[in-house]
């Protein structure tokens, strides 16, 4: 910020033009970073899914969360 000693108008106002572009650069940070967000996780999606099947396909590898999903979905059957 300006310093404001001894203070005068043109030093208040050179604090609040500051304080406003140090905001308005924030607000423009915050908004392409939301904008960017979905096509971000998109390419995260489809690049875990790519590595899912490549390990499935070479090695049958089952992820943690379908096994727990698949125990879940057996269990009552096995009950009866």
């Amino acid at each position: 910020m300006v310093v404001c000693l001894p203070s005068t108008p043109k030093k208040l106002a050179m604090s609040i033009a500051c304080s406003v572009s140090g905001a308005v650069v924030l607000a423009i940070g915050g908004y392409l970073s939301y904008v960017n967000v979905e096509p971000q996780r998109a390419r995260t999606m489809a690049r875990d899914k790519f590595v899912l099947d490549t390990l499935k396909k070479k090695y049958g590898y089952i992820p943690p969360s379908e096994v727990r999903r698949m125990a879940r979905d057996d269990s009552p059957k096995e009950h009866k």
